[in-house]
């Protein structure tokens, strides 16, 4: 069984290291996505550079990059011990490392919210709901991804405490919050030097 956590939790960070964003602007556009927009490796930066379509697939695609390791752990492992769903975020957390260290791009990568969304998505759905609710609220009144996104993991970490039993998650759940607010650090001096990006709502 720790065997198999093991390659699980290797697996997960290979494939959440994966730099969809800078591969795909680079297929599509022959750009080097580091060096536009906002320079981050992210979902959020492809919107930038490659609009809607460009840049929701690249989202969706950092999502599956959290949520395939934990959907694969709760079919694979039997329930003893650790519970399933604690199992699964944890595996799933290797790949939000991987995006964010990739070491294909020399250790840095992304920021870790669309493959976060993907590992909580896979381990508590209802939980991801209830933070998506939250992005979107505060997406639509600010118009800003970070401030979504740091809105989402306070709530995510909140309502955790009512929804999740097992408190091993809860710690993991914190421990991710605390690394995706260590990978937003620029965004939040940007936000105190009120010139972080927005989105436009015609675009």
């Amino acid at each position: 069984m720790t065997a198999r956590i093991v390659i699980s939790f290797f697996f997960s960070f290979f494939l959440g290291s994966i730099p969809t964003a800078f591969l795909l602007v680079k297929k599509i556009k022959g750009l080097d996505i580091r060096e536009h927009g906002s320079g981050n490796v992210g979902a959020t930066n492809a919107f930038r550079v490659l609009g809607k379509k460009g840049g929701s697939l690249v989202f969706a695609l950092d999502f599956l990059k959290g949520a395939i390791p934990a959907w694969l752990v709760l079919a694979l492992y039997p329930s003893g011990g650790i519970s399933v769903p604690t199992v699964a975020l944890i595996v799933a957390s290797a790949a939000i490392l991987g995006h964010i260290f990739t070491p294909f791009l020399g250790f840095r990568g992304g920021k870790g919210v669309a493959t976060g969304a993907g590992a909580v998505f896979g381990a508590y759905p209802l939980l991801f709901l209830g933070a998506l609710a939250v992005w979107v609220v505060v997406f639509l009144i600010t118009r800003t991804v970070s401030i979504s996104s740091l809105f989402a993991l306070i709530f995510l970490v909140a309502l955790s405490f009512w929804v999740v039993p097992d408190r091993l998650s809860i710690a993991v759940l914190f421990a991710l919050f605390l690394l995706i607010l260590w990978s937003h650090r620029s965004n939040i001096l940007r936000l105190l030097n009120k010139n972080e990006l927005k989105f436009d709502k015609k675009n």
